[in-house]
């Protein structure tokens, strides 16, 4: 009888715990995903200025910028979408049908209920036409002037200092885009003095005014003001309505600390780009290879993105230790790689010389040995993915003899006998000889010179490398004091636009044209693509444009590597985004225990 109670209190016991252990995730809940203490990521650069008006593009220093100060949009990491972070919502076009705009086209905001600075302020439209006074401010560099040249005019709500209308004189293709990823800067804090707050931004849109303006006095004394390294590097004055503040930046890196009652947390579910977890972001820089595996295995980086050699990645990925712990994502491609020839140079000017130039190049060399296949070779400066991308302009070929037979046309020969090509240009008897600027610290640019450097030779061509940092190279290629160079550009979601780099009128140094290309072809070609607002329409000009970039020659389109990003298991999957730089740094959360 006694065992027969004890076997009955033993079935009670287990039977008492199945159910606790069933109903435990009905009564507690299941365990969630937490936030982390500290991410840590990896830049291959140090950040040197977070004031994104001044920092001339500074991809490091941007992508930790965008911790601290917020846009009205941003892209969806998976749909690479404009959702809304500091508005309600991102708006739609529309045509204004009366008033002082009539005929305008006007894009009307609402910002986040909630959204304060961190003095405890609200952002308000007041804050918008601050920042975009910077915009076009006399003085202050032109980041973002040459995509908002068509805004016409802010118009306050009077009842509701969060609600505004911008226009526009006419459509452009990235108003939208542009006016949505324009960090908003906070005026109490960046103009303490006051200085713009009794000046029309309609002043600054009048190109009468501009000029008068650039001599005025408080307009001067707010350049030199704004222009303070203080804003650049002091964890004290850059201030931002996003969800972190700066701790500390120098050589090694940054350190980003996540604000205590940050309005965004209150409104998330409703905004999930407001997301923002990590209690902590440390950005750390590692600049080569062997260190940045060594900090990998050690398990001083969660987050790897920016510069890896193929090989390298590869490696990794193949280390059976590391494949337990680390995710390796190969995504889509957001640069190419470009060969600039420089037209100011009297050689390169002749369009032959750059024909010639790109049967040289071993393509095939590059993408499957020296990136080992992680790459793709594209036939213009567009993102193959794109369904206006020109796939019947023929991938050039390397082809030594088309090249020479090219240069033969040209009237260029060998007449003294030395093995390099000769012409008179400009009445005087030229080697076929210049230089190629690269960054050759970076093994795949050195892979690249040297091989290019040895198929030239054998068409007639002395080229002669110049081992430059990545600093001086965008220095001297943005002043034009180069020949060539080996540069990556930036390739972004959305809509292509061409006339920072391609058109006349964005000669370098004030723009980005730093071949010094001058077509009144792809002018006109690119002025119409900007405001055509048909979507058919504007494919048949791209496809148009880059016919003419492939006959023209402005730069010789290498190859468009794909992004190499390593990421640590530890994190819920999701972070990573074909957008750059590669992750969502502020999304991370730990898997549950």
């Amino acid at each position: 009888m006694n065992k027969f109670l004890s076997l009955r209190r033993v079935l009670a016991i287990v039977a008492l715990l199945v159910a606790a252990w069933l109903l435990y995730p009905i009564i507690f809940g299941k365990k969630k995903p937490r936030a982390p203490e500290e991410v840590l990521v990896r830049i291959d650069s140090a950040p040197n200025n977070l004031n994104l008006f001044m920092n001339g593009g500074h991809a490091p220093s941007s992508f930790v910028s965008r911790q601290t100060l917020l846009q009205f949009g941003d892209l969806d990491p998976k749909t690479l979408e404009m959702n809304p972070t500091l508005v309600k919502a991102i708006p739609s076009v529309r045509v204004v049908t009366d008033g002082p705009h009539k005929g305008q086209f006007a894009y009307d905001f609402e910002i986040i209920p909630e959204a304060a600075w961190d003095n405890g302020t609200p952002v308000t439209a007041n804050d918008v036409a601050f920042t975009f006074k910077l915009v076009f401010l006399p003085g202050l560099p032109e980041v973002y002037r040459g995509y908002l040249k068509s805004l016409s005019g802010i118009e306050i709500d009077p009842a509701n200092p969060k609600k505004f209308i911008m226009y526009f004189s006419s459509f452009y293709m990235l108003a939208l885009e542009t006016i949505c990823s324009t960090p908003i800067y906070p005026a109490y804090n960046y103009d303490a003095a006051n200085r713009l707050t009794n000046l029309p931004l309609s002043d600054l849109l009048d190109s009468a005014k501009t000029t008068a303006l650039a001599a005025d006095a408080n307009v001067k004394a707010f350049v030199t003001e704004f222009g303070q390294p203080k804003f650049a590097n002091d964890p004290n004055a850059i201030s931002g309505s996003g969800p972190y503040r700066l701790e500390v930046m120098n050589e090694q890196g940054a350190i980003l600390v996540k604000k205590k009652n940050w309005w965004g947390d209150k409104v998330v579910n409703q905004y999930p780009l407001l997301a923002a977890y990590p209690k902590k972001l440390v950005y750390k820089v590692v600049k080569d290879d062997l260190t940045l595996e060594n900090m990998v295995k050690n398990g001083e980086l969660d987050l790897i993105g920016g510069v890896i050699t193929p090989a390298k990645f590869l490696e990794m990925k193949a280390n059976d230790s590391l494949a337990a712990k680390f995710d390796f994502f190969t995504l889509g491609a957001t640069q190419y790689n470009r060969w600039v020839l420089n037209h100011r140079n009297p050689i390169l000017a002749d369009v032959q010389v750059r024909r010639a130039l790109r049967h040289i190049v071993d393509y095939d060399y590059f993408v499957n040995q020296v990136q080992r296949g992680l790459a793709v070779r594209i036939t213009s400066p567009m993102p193959p993915d794109r369904p206006y991308y020109a796939k019947d302009i023929p991938l050039p070929d390397f082809n030594i003899a088309k090249a020479k037979a090219l240069l033969a046309q040209a009237g260029w020969a060998d007449t003294d006998g030395n093995g390099i090509l000769d012409k008179v240009v400009n009445g005087k008897r030229q080697q076929l000889s210049f230089k190629l600027m690269a960054s050759t610290a970076i093994k795949t640019n050195e892979l690249f010179a040297n091989s290019v450097k040895e198929s030239a030779r054998q068409a007639g061509i002395d080229i002669v490398i110049q081992s430059v940092d990545l600093a001086t190279m965008s220095a001297d290629s943005k002043s034009g004091n180069y020949d060539s160079a080996l540069l990556g550009v930036a390739l972004f979601p959305g809509s292509i636009e061409y006339y920072q780099r391609f058109h006349s009128k964005s000669l370098s140094p004030a723009g980005d044209n730093r071949a010094g290309y001058i077509s009144a072809k792809a002018d006109s070609l690119i002025e119409a693509i900007r405001v055509q607002p048909d979507v058919a329409k504007r494919n048949a000009l791209y496809l148009q444009i880059q016919q003419v970039f492939y006959d023209e020659v402005p730069e010789i389109v290498l190859f468009a590597p794909l992004q190499r990003i390593i990421i640590s298991k530890k994190f819920v999957p999701g972070i990573e985004s074909a957008n750059r730089p590669g992750y969502y740094e502020h999304f991370a959360r730990m898997k549950p225990e």
